[in-house]
């Protein structure tokens, strides 16, 4: 696997955010882009580079199209500056994400891009969508695990226009117990996933909604993240979707 550590400084949040790149192929053609929030967390604690490594043994075509560009915000509470509504900087991420980032990585990247995708977890799932949200059309799939989304978020997905997006959202029986350690608050994550399960479902998406008997934890996700990538490789999901 090719790794490269690279920098970007985004005039709009005023500061150098530190980024990675993964390949596995120098001769990437019709880019398959998966854009990861919380990009350190998926490699340390999510298991990123074995669940992609496995993939490509499974499917050796991938190596030639996937590109993993990944993204970390700072520490727990730049994190939770950028990543939440509420944040100081959530706008302001939003537009470093759109304006800056995105159209600069893929000018340089100088290759035609047929699947662009965003992951999450938790808040990062909450930027994500977010992300998606403010130019829905440039988007094909969402990778959303246990998103930490408020009503307001869950508001703005209703007001959107779609032209059509692949998502797989997943979430854990037993998230709605879980408090913030910024907040102080429950996130009521398995509530409003519901919630947010229910609103694509009036939408033009092609939506895989998966709850397991989980807790918010990387482990979880670490587990899920197979599942995940299939889906943004091949649109299909190893579990049956369960209906709320």
């Amino acid at each position: 696997m090719n790794k490269s550590i690279r920098t970007f400084y985004s005039s709009h949040l005023n500061k150098i955010l530190d980024y990675m790149v993964l390949t596995l192929s120098e001769n990437i053609e019709d880019a398959y882009l998966l854009y990861v929030q919380d990009g350190r967390d998926y490699l340390e604690l999510g298991g990123l580079e074995d669940a992609v490594q496995d993939l490509v043994s499974a499917n050796p075509e991938l190596a030639n199209h996937l590109v993993l560009v990944l993204i970390h915000p700072g520490d727990s509470i730049e994190r939770w500056e950028s990543f939440s509504r509420t944040g100081a900087f959530f706008h302001q991420y939003l537009r470093f994400m759109n304006d800056e980032f995105i159209p600069e990585f893929e000018r340089n990247l100088g290759v035609s891009v047929s699947r662009r995708g965003l992951l999450g977890d938790s808040l990062a799932g909450n930027i994500s969508l977010n992300i998606a949200l403010e130019k829905p059309e440039s988007w094909t799939h969402l990778l959303l695990q246990s998103p930490a989304i408020s009503d307001g978020d869950i508001q703005k997905v209703e007001e959107v226009d779609f032209a059509g997006w692949n998502v797989l959202q997943t979430v854990g029986t037993y998230e709605d117990e879980f408090v913030s350690s910024i907040s102080d608050q429950k996130l009521l994550i398995l509530t409003r996933n519901r919630k947010l399960y229910r609103s694509f479902t009036t939408k033009n998406i092609n939506v895989q909604y998966i709850e397991t008997e989980d807790e918010h934890l990387w482990k979880v996700w670490e587990r899920d993240l197979p599942r995940a990538l299939d889906f943004f490789c091949w649109d299909w999901s190893t579990a049956p979707m369960k209906e709320v």
